[in-house]
């Protein structure tokens, strides 16, 4: 386990720092050094207090903390972010809202606060669910139009992927100097899917630290957790979505192994498993996950170096 600095030496930017969007145009409100730890704090539906004044949650957003600057970070490189400590405070919030969700009746606007205590979501009626914190958002900031930070795509963003926990790292392709990281949207624990619209939200901080992976190809983010290897792919449907992080894990495989494309096909089918990130946002998101094991070389084999100690 690695020791932080003091909080106080530790970089740190607020939820102050919010931003509506993954821009390139944001001047960076921190620049760090690879293998630097950072604290970014996040904004949920609860900031503020809006949400328990107003009944138009369709008006509340949640937008993510940055951009923060990696040195030695430029286009064609790739940005290996791990995260290392997630903190939560001690409500979260949930919402429903006509014509969003994955549901095929229509849900009425409703709005839910919950208390977190030792370790556990009261969700009420006796109901409680063990916390596991993770974070919802994290990209990087793209050479053109700024998609807004409720948007998955190529940059990372709103993948709303559960693996993305302390210990995980997510490793995301460089599109501008600096590659200007974005994060927020932290949730108490969420299902895959995130079916309703929203997780438990809420507020919190993350603890980061970044690597450049010099010229490394991806096309879309790539989640290293729990012995996984995760490719995320994005779309306007489930359908689109899947074909996008199938061929993703295909690439990644037949690079690795340097097997034609149907064995490593044939060796997703038999190990690999497709699941929804979420299905409610403009873009569905969508995870394969093939063990660290199938992967003979970094970074996305079992012997990648531990970053945390180098």
């Amino acid at each position: 386990m690695r020791s932080f600095p003091m909080l106080n030496d530790m970089q740190r930017a607020g939820h102050e720092h919010a931003s509506a969007s993954f821009t390139a145009n944001a001047a960076p409100v921190l620049e760090v050094g690879q293998g630097e730890p950072f604290r970014l704090d996040a904004r949920s539906l609860l900031t503020g207090g809006l949400f328990e004044s107003t009944g138009e949650y369709e008006k509340l957003s949640i937008p993510v903390t940055g951009p923060v600057a990696v040195r030695g970070a430029n286009p064609g490189d790739a940005l290996r972010v791990d995260v290392h400590e997630i903190r939560i405070d001690s409500r979260g919030a949930m919402v429903t809202l006509p014509g969003r969700g994955g549901f095929s009746g229509t849900l009425d606007r409703a709005g839910h606060v919950v208390e977190i205590v030792d370790g556990m979501v009261r969700f009420g009626d006796g109901i409680t669910i063990p916390v596991r914190p993770m974070v919802g958002k994290i990209g990087v900031a793209p050479d053109g139009p700024s998609p807004n930070s409720s948007t998955v795509g190529f940059h990372g963003g709103n993948m709303d992927c559960k693996d993305v926990v302390a210990g995980s790292a997510v490793i995301l392709p460089v599109q501008v100097p600096g590659a200007l990281l974005f994060a927020g949207d932290l949730h108490a624990v969420q299902g895959d899917g995130e079916c309703s619209l929203t997780a438990v939200e809420v507020e919190g901080s993350v603890v980061l630290s970044c690597r450049v992976l010099p010229n490394a190809s991806l096309q879309r983010p790539v989640v290293l957790s729990g012995g996984s290897v995760i490719t995320i792919g994005d779309g306007d449907d489930l359908d689109e979505a899947a074909r996008h992080a199938l061929d993703d894990m295909l690439a990644l495989v037949v690079a690795d192994r340097g097997w034609p494309r149907e064995k490593a096909a044939m060796l997703l089918s038999a190990a690999a498993d497709v699941a929804v990130s979420q299905l409610v946002n403009a873009r569905a998101s969508v995870k394969v996950t093939l063990a660290e094991r199938y992967f003979l070389s970094p970074p996305f084999a079992a012997t990648t170096p531990d970053t945390m100690n180098a």
